[in-house]
């Protein structure tokens, strides 16, 4: 199948997207299972693994969840880079927009924060074991910083959006089928981030999670730029680490800046992709 225009993309189904995230799950489960079964000769305890257990287990659902956005967009057509918005865009509008997003989210959160006060938060940084040293503290970063925000762009945004857009938008009509996708991803974003475990403290983080994946849909769809989304989401990473791991600003800092100034400037050197011509 022949490469598909710049302004077009391939048209990804709604069931891409979700069997392509049932499938992430499903592939995560099923890699941290084969890890627990692997430590327990060693003696690792898994009602309290270490923290080098849930690194791994982090860094191998950011990767199932890139390979399955690829593996299922593959359906459509043969995946290129510039598909995911890993792309050249206008460097002005870009920043413009992603400016905007932010300053709506920190604003969102700030009225949010004064009516319902949320005293809970996520236990990632805990489970990294940031504050067991300083090892552990700059992989902390770099799994919160980095990788988190490349993979969860690259499924949530760069995939999932545009094929709940493509979807509803066929049958909504273009405008209903952005809000509409925009929401809908937002909302499986933010859930995904709860903690059954701990319900009561991270429900009340849920709805500026899902605004957050609101936000980033719509940066997206405004730019067609994943580097945009990607940047931000590091930035909303990198504030959050600064709250919950101790002495973490330098890491902090460090990882956010190179993220923002790496997406800022990796675009600059990428090919254009294909200009709006017939695809043979």
């Amino acid at each position: 199948m022949a490469d598909l225009p710049e302004g077009e993309g391939p048209q990804w189904a709604a069931w891409q997207a979700l069997l392509g995230f049932f499938a992430a799950y499903l592939g995560t489960a099923t890699a941290v299972l084969i890890v627990s079964l692997a430590a327990l000769p060693a003696g690792v305890n898994l009602d309290d693994p270490p923290p080098v257990f849930n690194i791994v287990g982090v860094l191998v659902q950011d990767v199932v969840f890139i390979v399955a956005a690829i593996a299922f967009a593959a359906i459509s057509a043969r995946p290129r880079r510039w598909h995911f918005g890993l792309r050249r865009t206008r460097f002005g509008r870009t920043l413009g927009w992603a400016a905007i997003g932010l300053v709506a989210y920190i604003a969102f959160t700030i009225a949010y924060q004064a009516l319902v006060d949320p005293q809970g938060r996520q236990s990632i940084a805990d489970a990294l074991g940031v504050k067991r040293g300083a090892a552990l503290l700059v992989i902390g970063g770099f799994v919160v910083i980095v990788m988190a925000p490349i993979a969860e762009e690259f499924f949530f945004r760069g995939f999932f959006y545009r094929a709940m857009r493509n979807s509803l938008g066929r049958v909504a009509g273009r405008r209903a089928g952005i809000l509409l996708g925009a929401v809908l991803t937002g909302a499986i974003f933010g859930v995904m981030h709860l903690e059954p475990d701990r319900m009561g403290e991270t429900l009340p983080l849920i709805p500026l999670l899902v605004v957050l994946g609101v936000v980033f849909c719509l940066v997206y769809e405004w730019t067609k730029s994943l580097f945009a989304v990607i940047g931000l989401h590091a930035i909303v990473n990198m504030f959050g680490y600064l709250l919950i791991a101790n002495n973490s600003w330098v890491v902090a800092l460090g990882f956010g800046g190179a993220m923002v100034i790496g997406c800022m400037v990796l675009p600059r050197f990428l090919p254009r992709p294909p200009t709006a011509t017939a695809a043979a």
